[in-house]
């Protein structure tokens, strides 16, 4: 049983605080009687757990400064303590896991209002949980592990390095150090079957002979114990690419409609903007429904969207200089920045459009003649035909309901700029062909312009909305991840062990040291090394 001061006790009442919190925020659209009492029992218990740690944490840290006699010792030892690292630990755990995974960061104080409610989104807000891995706290907590890793390995390595390095690990297995090593007693045919056995399982011997005696000492693995040590680094390493993210890392929103080019993304809640050192061209956007991935589809899912993707361009300082497809789960990389398919829709504008140009006089006379040409026009785009400039001034995406029209119902109606002979022309283009001769007649202004635009297919702009991440101590952190694998290799992987022989005749004394599985190391080589001998005597 946990007592109610123990750390032990207010690490399960903090787990258990965090998961009924959570589960009521995120997992219960209205927390009902139940949850509350049971939310009320472990505020109770968090509370209790709490102010039990803080006065035994208080009482032990008043011990410890008695003992030690000066702050300088005091702040040492605190800052090498197991249970600072597992406290930080659980505070860092409980916050990554709130900004990766249930509270999306970085959007506006009115779409958490939208997704959580106003209580909610103000408390996300006062708490700087809508951008959890930079804010001050996350930032401290880094660094205070960061803090207690170092002084944790400064304080232990010293001793660890002796033993495993120092001149003191080669020992004679004397006399008087038999009570504290502990040997057995075997028997052995030669102080050469001793050696060759110990060389075969891997072992460096070292041979000293004195007054008839002969003293054997075996090791391997020393540079295990260095194995920790090279993690504590590698986390370390990691801690200051994380770091280096958390302070000059960005990450923000970068809409570009389709056919354009963007090099300014807005970051934050506050939409401050910010200067990419390249600019993003959108050559196309594609949606791709169910339908289109599979034809066999059921006809009630074929036309729902599946994913969408972009095809882009980079565009650093006027040269092309990467190219791709940016599509939902699958981000595009250029250098250290990261492009994410986050978002798309409609920006009111044309991709393309076709235009049918009718000589008026013509469709009176000669109806067969009349149509003069045809053409594409684009929102941003000037097109040439004859002695006319044309380029598309105004569009309604849907002329009967405009807001359906942002939703892709579409009846579309635009608006072209002519300019003929210094002349501009405002034309009127409807979807429905009775419509567009009606709006025409309508207006007097064009009654001397001798022609008349007809619609012929009409695809809406859409924008693309990329997420773009700047993490400018990536290649730190890859450098830690590196050496945190070998670290970890060397430490679990290979076993620092010792052996100490003395022979006298056909007896031997053997001692034992394992840095882990000692007791199985120990029966292992008892075993072995009789069955070497049973054998040869044989």
């Amino acid at each position: 049983m946990f007592k109610v001061q123990s750390f032990g006790f207010f690490v399960i009442s903090l787990l258990l605080f965090s998961g009924v919190s959570i589960y009521g925020l995120f997992h219960m659209e209205e927390p009902n009687a139940l949850f509350w009492a049971v939310w009320a029992v472990s505020s109770l218990t968090f509370a209790v757990g709490t102010l039990g740690f803080l006065y035994a944490g208080l009482r032990e840290l008043i011990k410890d400064y008695r003992r030690h006699g000066n702050l300088w010792s005091f702040l040492y030892d605190f800052f090498a303590s197991l249970k600072l690292a597992i406290f930080v630990m659980l505070l860092l755990g409980v916050f990554s896991m709130l900004g990766s995974t249930y509270i999306q960061q970085n959007l506006t104080f009115q779409e958490y209002v939208d997704k959580f409610g106003v209580e909610k989104a103000v408390w996300f807000w006062k708490l700087w949980l809508n951008d959890v891995f930079h804010s001050w706290y996350y930032i401290a907590l880094i660094v205070l592990l960061a803090v207690n890793l170092t002084v944790c390995s400064i304080k232990r390595l010293p001793r660890i390095w002796r033993q495993t390095f120092g001149s003191e690990r080669v020992l004679k297995l004397t006399e008087q150090r038999e009570k504290h090593l502990k040997p057995i007693t075997l028997k052995v045919k030669s102080k050469e079957e001793v050696i060759h056995f110990l060389a075969k399982k891997g072992f460096k011997v070292f041979m000293e002979e004195e007054e008839g005696k002969t003293y054997l000492f075996a090791e391997k693995g020393k540079y295990s114990r260095l194995g920790v040590y090279i993690v504590h680094i590698a986390l370390l390493v990691i801690m200051g690419g994380a770091l280096i993210d958390a302070i000059f890392g960005v990450r923000g929103t970068l809409p570009v409609a389709e056919g354009s080019a963007e090099d300014v993304m807005y970051v934050g809640a506050e939409g401050k903007p910010y200067q990419l050192p390249f600019a993003v061209h959108l050559l196309d956007f594609r949606i791709k429904t169910y339908g289109d991935e599979n034809p066999n589809v059921r006809e009630d899912i074929a036309m729902a969207v599946s994913s969408y993707e972009s095809d882009i361009e980079i565009i650093k300082e006027g040269e092309k200089v990467a190219k791709g497809t940016v599509k939902v789960n699958e981000p595009f990389d250029y250098g250290r920045y990261r492009l994410f398919q986050a978002s798309y829709g409609l920006t009111g504008g044309v991709k393309s459009m076709g235009l049918v140009i009718v000589d008026k006089e013509l469709a009176e006379k000669e109806p067969d003649r009349a149509v003069v040409g045809t053409l594409e026009l684009g929102s941003g785009k000037v097109e040439e035909f004859k002695d006319m400039l044309l380029s598309i001034d105004r569009v309604v995406l849907n002329i009967h309901n405009p807001d359906a029209g942002m939703n892709g119902e579409l009846a579309p109606a635009v608006v072209v700029k002519v300019l003929k002979n210094r002349k501009s022309y405002n034309v009127p283009v409807v979807y429905d062909p009775q419509l567009n001769v009606l709006v025409y007649g309508e207006m007097e202004d064009l009654k001397d312009f001798p022609y008349v635009f007809f619609m012929d297919g009409f695809e809406p702009q859409f924008y693309s909305g990329f997420q773009v991440s700047y993490h400018p101590g990536t290649w730190v952190i890859w450098v830690g991840s590196i050496f945190l694998v070998l670290g970890m290799a060397l430490a679990f992987y290979t076993i620092h062990r010792k052996v100490w022989v003395r022979i006298e005749g056909d007896t031997a004394k053997v001692a034992f040291y394992s840095h882990k599985f000692k007791e199985e190391f120990k029966r292992s080589f008892i075993r072995e090394l009789e069955e070497i001998h049973s054998s040869r005597e044989q």
